[in-house]
């Protein structure tokens, strides 16, 4: 009878952890970079004022986005595939090894993307049912 430890994959971590960022695309650039024609995407930095300091914006030539660092509470981890190795305890001259998984990196924030207008101004879109903003709400709630 099989049981539910018959296929184990070994994991481990390294010591040294890649330096990771993901890109959160909006559908409408996703859908020019995978055209037959994709633009050629820059990165600036817009000009600090008096009432907000400057911010990092990715152009693709016809329109800008701003560029936000959203943390999460949930990490990813990006995998690579790798095989176990032989530990001190083992007879390396018999040793097989087998499968495993190694994690490389752990990324606790994004980029999110957020279009801005040609006036200048952010193109916010209101994010709807984030578990997070829910909580907080339910939180609130609680107090009073």
């Amino acid at each position: 009878m099989a049981t539910q430890y018959s296929t184990d994959i070994p994991f481990s971590a390294s010591h040294v952890q890649q330096p990771f960022k993901l890109l959160e695309l909006p559908p409408d650039l996703l859908t020019a970079l995978e055209s037959q024609n994709p633009p050629i995407l820059t990165i600036t930095s817009s000009a600090p004022t008096a009432t907000t300091p400057g911010y990092a914006l990715l152009n693709t030539g016809s329109k800008k986005y701003q560029m936000r660092q959203k943390n999460t509470s949930n990490p990813i981890m990006v995998l690579k595939s790798s095989r176990t190795g032989p530990t001190q305890a083992d007879d390396a001259s018999t040793f097989i090894s087998q499968p495993s998984v190694t994690s490389i990196a752990k990324i606790e924030d994004t980029i999110e993307l957020v279009l801005q207008e040609a006036d200048g101004k952010v193109n916010a879109v209101p994010k709807v049912n984030k578990w997070h903003e829910k909580f907080a709400k339910s939180r609130g709630e609680k107090k009073t």
